[in-house]
């Protein structure tokens, strides 16, 4: 374990998210508040804390999850230490999220949950945040930390567990309409926020729609339309370099990663046996 540390962070793509990573063997918590929600996991050790009298031990495989103004403290179960991966989400935000869900107010009825599917997506999330940003797009971040907090809260929120839409996704205008702009413009920067705009949505509504008519996220359906434009432009013998580019990955590089994984094959291997 590393001697004791602590790291923040702020992506410009989440107004008010606030992420930490700390390292803690000796350090103790008083008892405190937050004025956001606060989501916790621990990769490393074991924390215990104490919530509403209750005590509890936060392990790996395990999520914390706090309300607003809930009173709780913290410290290492034992000498080893542990490492934690918090993200605080303002109050804001989940409230936007508890009116499209038709709810007065959300909030956890649980400050600890058992939910390994959660946990991992959780660590990919805050890991996405929290690297260096240059390659991610706002679409991928939002995208991804919209899809989290609302399975989080459809799950171990006070929320129904359906949901029914007054309409079943996107009509068809609504798609032709999305669909014309990923494939004018495939190397356009998009905002989750322009496209649902576009379509007279808000980003919850659009994201859920999307996802139900299409079977995919706007931004996985937009990396595979962009590496099939991709595909297209090697068999017409264009540079790998220059393509990246024209399709909207960051470099290269990305290119290639997202093209084997897609293909099993790379980009150069593909156009050698194709031109």
């Amino acid at each position: 374990m590393h001697k004791e540390s602590i790291q923040y962070w702020h992506n410009p793509a989440l107004s008010g998210v606030e992420l930490t990573r700390a390292n803690f063997k000796q350090f103790e918590f008083d008892r405190h508040v937050h004025l956001d929600y606060h989501i916790g996991v621990v990769s490393s050790g074991c924390q215990q804390y104490t919530h509403r009298g209750r005590a509890y031990h936060l392990g790996p495989g395990l999520i914390s999850t706090l309300n607003p103004d809930e009173t709780h403290n913290g410290q290492s179960y034992s000498s080893e230490g542990y490492q934690v991966h918090v993200m605080s989400v303002p109050y804001h935000y989940v409230s936007q999220i508890s009116q499209e869900m038709s709810q007065a107010e959300g909030f956890f009825h649980n400050p600890l949950i058992n939910d390994t599917h959660l946990y991992q997506a959780f660590l990919k999330l805050h890991m996405m945040l929290t690297q260096h940003q240059s390659n991610l797009s706002s679409l991928q971040l939002e995208t991804s930390m919209m899809a989290f907090t609302t399975e989080l809260f459809l799950r171990h929120g006070n929320v129904p567990e359906q949901i029914t839409d007054k309409h079943n996704g996107l009509s068809q205008s609504q798609i032709k309409e999305v669909m014309a702009m990923f494939h004018d413009d495939p190397g356009q920067e998009f905002l989750l926020e322009t496209l649902a705009s576009s379509v007279g949505l808000s980003k919850f509504q659009f994201l859920r729609k999307f996802k139900q008519s299409i079977g995919m996220t706007p931004h996985a359906y937009l990396k595979r339309v962009r590496l099939e434009y991709a595909k297209k432009a090697l068999i017409n013998g264009e540079h790998v370099a220059d393509i990246a580019h024209k399709v909207g990955f960051f470099d290269q590089s990305h290119l290639n990663k997202a093209f084997k994984q897609a293909y099993l094959i790379t980009p150069a291997n593909f156009q050698r046996r194709v031109v």
